[in-house]
């Protein structure tokens, strides 16, 4: 299942990080993050899979925790 949104809004919430921080760790820039939260862009390939692997495999993402909101 891909990555929302949401996901990233309640790992922000939950780890205290910057939009900036996790676009840097992701090898992104920071707007890309927050047109993907915010809903103004759906993620390009290269967005989806770095979300995808980080949060897969990143000790400090931790699981997505998708639901319906």
């Amino acid at each position: 299942m891909p990555i929302q949104p949401a996901d990233v809004s309640r790992f922000l919430d939950r780890s205290g990080w910057s939009q900036a921080q996790l676009a840097w760790t992701l090898g992104i820039n920071q707007p890309r993050i927050s047109r993907f939260i915010t809903g103004l862009k759906k993620p390009n390939p290269q967005l989806q899979a770095a979300l995808e692997t980080f949060f897969a495999h990143d000790p400090r993402a931790g699981a997505p925790t998708s639901r319906s909101d």
